[in-house]
């Protein structure tokens, strides 16, 4: 008995001890809608439900057109741009699932100077957007306050509304099986194969095909440029026939002989010694800090006011 009481109290001091460490991932992924939305961590609109609830409508239509899960989170805490950019990707994980079609816009509107906004892409939205954040971010800063200036509401609303405009303006046509996404915080490959979305710790072959092309295409026309200089430098207007040189009337042969004129003796060295083999493994990324709970691919860009 008392054996279990001592076990029971180790259990809970254990429990006390990791608490701040945990903390920190659930201030990051609860609480949030399981839908698309807006979310005002910072109460902009506390005392204007009905501007809150006419952007939230907007949100979900947009998502609901474009096929895409969407978040638009007004942050009213400063966090670091590495937090923003694991609080971005861990948030839309923890609300629609990892690797699922879907944008996570963060707006830093703590008041902290630089502000740092965040476009987190996941599965088919990474190639919809990640070539076109920085169009994005650059149509947006015209309705963004600069770092520390006051928050109008109304500016912010214009900028959701513009937001969602942009998501139509600049998604991409269906990605080809030639797509391919790197992430390279989580050190993963995303492409479509057969129609399925995969994410993978190692490239795939299409990778190699267009390089390939490439060089192929690049061999060939040097291969005909110097084929084509070359012929032009040595045209022989004659034959090469070396019997035209030899008057047949006039010469006789009496006798044959076959000589050697020369020998040639190629040596080729082998070593004794065996070469041990040492494998070189990949490289191994570590970072400090703030750390991912999810393992979703995530594409996007961060912007600073």
């Amino acid at each position: 008995m008392i054996k279990r009481i001592a076990s029971f109290i180790s259990a809970m001091f254990l429990v006390i001890i990791m608490l701040p460490s945990m903390n920190v991932n659930a201030e990051m992924l609860t609480g949030y809608p399981a839908e698309s939305g807006l979310i005002d961590e910072l109460g902009l609109y506390s005392n204007d439900t009905t501007t809150f609830e006419q952007l939230d409508s907007l949100i979900k239509k947009k998502g609901d057109e474009l096929g895409l899960n969407l978040i638009v989170f007004l942050a009213g805490k400063h966090r670091s741009e590495e937090d923003t950019i694991i609080f971005a990707d861990d948030s839309y994980d923890e609300i629609f699932g990892e690797d699922t079609d879907g944008v996570f816009y963060y707006l830093d509107l703590s008041g902290y100077s630089p502000a740092t906004d965040r476009i987190s892409t996941s599965g088919k939205a990474v190639f919809y957007y990640d070539d076109s954040t920085d169009e994005i971010f650059s149509k947006l800063d015209y309705y963004l306050p600069a770092s520390g200036s006051e928050i109008i509401p109304d500016d912010i609303a214009n900028a959701v509304v513009e937001y969602t405009n942009c998501l139509s303006r600049y998604a991409d046509s269906d990605p080809s099986v030639f797509d391919v996404h790197y992430d390279e915080f989580k050190d993963t490959y995303a492409y479509f194969k057969h129609g399925k979305y995969v994410v993978s710790d190692h490239k795939p072959l299409v990778v190699y095909f267009r390089p390939f092309c490439k060089s192929l295409l690049a061999s060939f026309i040097i291969s005909l440029i110097i084929y084509l200089i070359t012929k032009s430098r040595y045209k022989f207007k004659g034959t090469v026939d070396p019997k035209i040189y030899v008057a047949n009337n006039q010469t006789k042969f009496t006798e044959k002989q076959d000589i050697f004129i020369r020998k040639d003796t190629s040596r080729t060295y082998i070593s004794r010694e065996s070469s041990g083999g040492g494998g070189s493994g990949g490289s191994h990324r570590s970072s400090g800090g703030s750390h991912h709970s999810h393992s979703g691919h995530h594409g996007g860009g961060s912007h600073h006011r």
